[in-house]
This record gives structure tokens, C-alpha cells and sequence, in this order.
């Protein structure tokens, strides 16, 4: 159902492109290029008042499944968010990389307006079907963005008010889309400021949540530039292998921490300290106080121990972990190999306390443990 009349958008779609907006917003540019991939390269019709596509619930489920490491990482993100904005009469979207929502949120009395809107789980919103709107923008330019009533390309979504927030991996790929839109609000678009930060800050969230869980596997260092806040909220995320090397950082650790483009790379020429300090400290809660290499600014830490799932402790406490095509050992190597397996059982399978254990040095260790094909659980 059309917002405004038909021919009045279509002028303003025109005009838009032309630059004959008057007071244009700053994002005119992208919503300018937007109308034009929508008109010429797409052949849409900013005429349209036909709601998005919506999957069916096969189609859903399996695009939900492929998905399911993503949904777990957002935790109470949508809730949290959604608790924020409902009163406004928002609802919150979370879409998947191809613009098709995976999940969302809205109070139960206004569902069916919603979904009559196309606001609703298996809807897509990509470029190529919906011309512009809040997450389709997203998925192009990988920046948030809100787009207000008339700004949308297609008539039939000129009453609602999208703010959207891309949402990345920890290697910089764009996973999804958070959005928060609304069936109602005020015209002015200074109206929808604080609306989107929320939608920024969730977007981040969401982030590290999926952070996390796809580096559980490492020793996680939490770090924040004000003390106080490091148990609270970190801001900054760095994921540390079991040879002392970071394998991964968050987006705000690549901004604050120089040297994290390339990765993986020894703790020690990213921070005066050594590996070893982390991997003692992460079974404790003390706050650690950590110099960036080469410079002046301290940041302020703790660190999460490797996360292991029960089958991985369950073979920890077992047998030797054998890895796949593993020669056969002679009768003195098969020896060492058990002896190696119990120390590092012992140590739970944290190399430096292990090497002590042995009377060798770490380097040593590291050497053995490949020529003699022994993997740590988690990674088997």
C-alpha cells in the first residue's frame, strides 16, 4: 500500500538524481547512486506498492541452518536492542549477507502490521529485488546508514524508517545486516540519530559475540584503554594461539593497535609482553596492565582461557590424539610420544608449563610434537 502518491515519488526520485534536492542530507550520494543501479541496472519501479519476497519456511530453515553459527553468536543482542526502541514502535531485523532476514523481533500486538509491511522472518531485501532501503545500502556500501520514509526507492516503503548497521567477521567479511525499523516516526531525519548509534552498538555486539565463538579454541585477550571498563564491556578482542602468536582481532583492536593487518603475529611485537605472561595468567582474574610495542599507550586486560567442548576434554583424559595417516612409531618413539601426551595432559595442553614439565625448551617441544604427529584435541 503506497505512502505517498505515486507520481510525487517518482518526481522526487528523479530529482534526487538530478540534484535538485534542496537541503540535501548526507547521504544524498548514496542514495543517489542507489536510484540509479535500481533504475537502469535493476529496471525497477519506484511506482511499486507490492511488498519485498518473502521465502517459504523451507527456504527459511535452510538458509537458518547454514546460519546457525551466526544466530547463536548474536546471544540477547535482539532483545536488548528491541527493548530499547519498542516503545517507539520499532522492530528490530537481523539479515543474513544476502539481505534475507534470519531473525527479528517485535511485540507481539503489532506483528501482523509489521509483516503486512514485509517486516517479517524470510523477507529479502537486496538491491536487485527491493531497489534502496536500509539494509540493501548496508550490503553495498558496508557503512550504516538510515533511510527515511521517502528516501526508499519503492513507494510501497515510504512510510517506514530503516537504520542499519553492517555486521563483520573477525577477518573483515560482511556476515549480516542489524536493522531497526519503524511503521511510524517523525519526519524530520535528526529524529532517527540515536536510533541508528543503538543499531551500531548491537551491530558491534553481535561482532564480537561471533568473535568469540568462532576463537574459542584460543587464549582470548579482553582489553580495554580505561581500567574500569575491562570487565564490564572490552572493547578491543585478540585471539592467541597455543604457539604465542595473534591469529585474530576485532575491528576495534585494528584501529586502536597498529601492526594487525597481517596476521598472525608474536604478542611480543604487538605488546611488551611475553606470551607466557598471558597463557599464566589466563586461568586468574588479575587485571593486567599491557604497553602497545614502541609506544606510550597502555591498555588494560584480562585473559579468557580456551574454550574446549566435552568430546575434546573427554579425549584430553584419554589416549594419546592420534592424527589422521600418523606413521607408525618405533618402540622408543611410541615411548616419547606417550610421555609428551601425558605432559601435556597434565598441562592442559599449554606448551610452556608442558616443556617445564619435560626439561626441554619450547622450541623443542613445538618440534616434537610435529615430527611425532601429536595435535591438540581442539584442533583434531
Amino acid at each position: 500500500m503506497p505512502y505517498v502518491r505515486q507520481t510525487s515519488h517518482i518526481d522526487r526520485v528523479r530529482d534526487l538524481i538530478a540534484g535538485r534536492i534542496v537541503n540535501p542530507g548526507a547521504d544524498t550520494a548514496r542514495l543517489a547512486s542507489s536510484y540509479r543501479r535500481s533504475l537502469d541496472d535493476y529496471r525497477l519501479d519506484p511506482a511499486s506498492t507490492t511488498g519485498p519476497r518473502i521465502l517459504t519456511g523451507a527456504e527459511l530453515r535452510a538458509i537458518q541452518q547454514s546460519e546457525e553459527n551466526f544466530l547463536r553468536s548474536t546471544g540477547q543482542c535482539l532483545p536488548r536492542l528491541h527493548a530499547m526502541v519498542r516503545e517507539a514502535g520499532y522492530c528490530v531485523i537481523l539479515a543474513n549477507a544476502r539481505g534475507v532476514t534470519i531473525d527479528y523481533m517485535v511485540d507481539t500486538d503489532q506483528r501482523k502490521d509489521f509483516k503486512k509491511a514485509g517486516l517479517y522472518p524470510g523477507s529479502c531485501w537486496s538491491e536487485e529485488e527491493e531497489g534502496t532501503c536500509g539494509i540493501a545500502s548496508v550490503l553495498l556500501d558496508q557503512e550504516a546508514i538510515t533511510v527515511h520514509k521517502t528516501d526508499h526507492f519503492r513507494a510501497a516503503f515510504t512510510g517506514l524508517t530503516c537504520s542499519a548497521a553492517p555486521i563483520f567477521s573477525p577477518h573483515g567479511d560482511l556476515i549480516g545486516v542489524l536493522d531497526a525499523s519503524a511503521l511510524n516516526s517523525p519526519d524530520a531525519r535528526d529524529s532517527q540519530r540515536l536510533v541508528k548509534q543503538l543499531v551500531r552498538q548491537g551491530a558491534t555486539l553481535i561482532e564480537d559475540g561471533f568473535f568469540l565463538k568462532s576463537y574459542g579454541h584460543c587464549c582470548i585477550l579482553l582489553a580495554h584503554r580505561n581500567r574500569h571498563f575491562v570487565e564490564v564491556q572490552p572493547e578491543m578482542l585478540l585471539a592467541i594461539d597455543e604457539h604465542g602468536d595473534i591469529v585474530a582481532a576485532n575491528r576495534c583492536a585494528r584501529d586502536v593497535i597498529g601492526g594487525l593487518d597481517a596476521l598472525p603475529r608474536p604478542v611480543a611485537e604487538v605488546l611488551e609482553v611475553r606470551a607466557e605472561r598471558l597463557f599464566d595468567a589466563r586461568t586468574g582474574h588479575s587485571l593486567l596492565s599491557l604497553r602497545l610495542a614502541g609506544g606510550s599507550t597502555w591498555l588494560h586486560a584480562r585473559v579468557r582461557a580456551p574454550l574446549r567442548q566435552a568430546s575434546a576434554r573427554a579425549r584430553v583424559k584419554n589416549a594419546p590424539p592420534v592424527t589422521q595417516d600418523a606413521p607408525a612409531c618405533t618402540p622408543p618413539e611410541l615411548a616419547e610420544r606417550t610421555r609428551i601426551v601425558n605432559a601435556m595432559n597434565a598441562a592442559k595442553w599449554r606448551p610452556l608449563q608442558a616443556a617445564a614439565m619435560l626439561g626441554v625448551s619450547r622450541a623443542t617441544l613445538y618440534r616434537r610434537l610435529k615430527q611425532l604427529h601429536i595435535v591438540p584435541p581442539h584442533r583434531q
